[in-house]
């Protein structure tokens, strides 16, 4: 891969020619449908400002990074990556496009906005150090096709503001699709090779979901993190047959019916009945008897549940006692503040008998086999 620095030049702009990213990938962790805006549509004022809502509304940090600028000012220690944008600029009133640093302009943007409206007021020199900016121009005529998402992620695939699992996932597989090979996506990205596999995987099982004729259109990037769980529950993603060469699961049979369980059925109206899989860490469960086929046949059952599922396996097999653990530890996972607050004494007594029993274990393991343990 070339080097980046070659396709970068300092420029000095001002904010008012800077576009922010309307197909920025942080807002796939919205779960909105992933519909890109057209280039030649970026500048338009609606479409800046739906932009500009999402990042100062959502969950990005965004007001957080204003209210620093505004007490130290802009300090451009890491600058900022743009482009031209491919729309109808003129040489008189030029227009760029963020590769990186969408927060930061939408911050910038949100402080001027305030003092147009007279709910701040900023001297000139802040106003100077908010609009006048040095940035480094992307030369994406001639810069691989992929660098427009290797500078982003290697700012925010372990870096700055994470980004959620599916956009890391969407990167690497448009790295994959470039002609990177699994470890130069993951180096280009800053992971390890197996990560980088890991979430190209889940990307095209998504895809894959996303294509089938009854469920494609109720699928969101939310539901990413099912197959995130497929993929650590080996019994579950050889049961959904898993081919990297075809590069989707092969048992499509399988696959409709794990479908169904993730969004419930298709009713006749097009509407969709209870989830049997209600979230995503609910694989984990499913992972303990996908193979046993008396569990999973009250699974599939009329009323069938994971619970159901479980008690017939436990039954059946009570030498393997792991899917209790894995049960208790999801249920106490997903006790909610208010549930928290108003535990009886009976229930906090039967936790606390639970932790205590769990320190037992592994004292008792470790007079056993002389092993260190770290405190539960």
């Amino acid at each position: 891969m070339p080097a980046l620095q070659n396709y970068l030049s300092p420029i000095n702009i001002n904010l008012d020619e800077i576009l922010l990213d309307p197909n920025n990938p942080r807002f796939a962790e919205l779960g909105e449908p992933v519909s890109l805006v057209p280039e030649t549509r970026y500048a338009e004022p609606r479409v800046q400002l739906e932009a500009f809502e999402k990042m100062k509304n959502l969950n990005f940090d965004v007001p957080e990074l204003r209210d620093t600028i505004k007490t130290i000012g802009f300090l451009p220690m890491d600058r900022m990556v743009v482009r031209l944008w491919k729309g109808n600029p003129t040489p008189e009133n030029p227009k760029y496009v963020v590769v990186e640093g969408n927060r930061r302009i939408a911050a910038l943007k949100w402080l001027i906005e305030l003092h147009n409206t007279g709910r701040e007021t900023f001297e000139d020199d802040q106003l100077k150090n908010f609009r006048e900016l040095e940035v480094l121009l992307l030369d994406d005529a001639n810069a691989p096709d992929s660098t427009a998402w290797i500078l982003p992620g290697l700012r925010h695939v372990s870096g700055i503001k994470e980004w959620g699992a599916y956009q890391k996932a969407r990167a690497v597989f448009i790295l994959r699709e470039a002609g990177s090979s699994p470890q130069e996506a993951g180096q280009s990205l800053g992971l390890s090779t197996r990560s980088a596999n890991q979430l190209w995987r889940s990307f095209l099982a998504l895809e894959q979901m996303s294509n089938d004729e009854e469920y494609g259109e109720h699928v969101h990037p939310k539901m990413y993190s099912y197959f995130e769980e497929v993929f650590r529950r080996p019994q579950v993603k050889d049961w959904l047959k898993w081919s990297d060469t075809d590069k989707q699961f092969t048992d499509q049979s399988h696959s409709k019916e794990f479908y169904c369980w993730m969004l419930g059925e298709i009713g006749e109206n097009g509407e969709l009945g209870e989830p049997r899989l209600p979230e995503a860490k609910s694989i984990r469960l499913l992972g303990n008897f996908i193979n046993d086929e008396s569990a999973l046949a009250v699974f599939r059952a009329p009323g069938g549940t994971l619970t159901r599922a479980l008690a017939r396996y436990e039954t059946e097999h009570p030498e393997d006692w792991n899917p209790i653990i894995i049960q208790a530890e999801g249920v106490l996972a997903s006790l909610s503040p208010d549930a928290l607050r108003s535990l009886t004494d009976d229930e906090i007594t039967s936790i606390r008998k639970l932790k205590e029993r769990i320190e037992r274990v592994f004292d008792d393991r470790q007079r056993l086999t002389g092993e260190g343990v770290v405190n539960p």
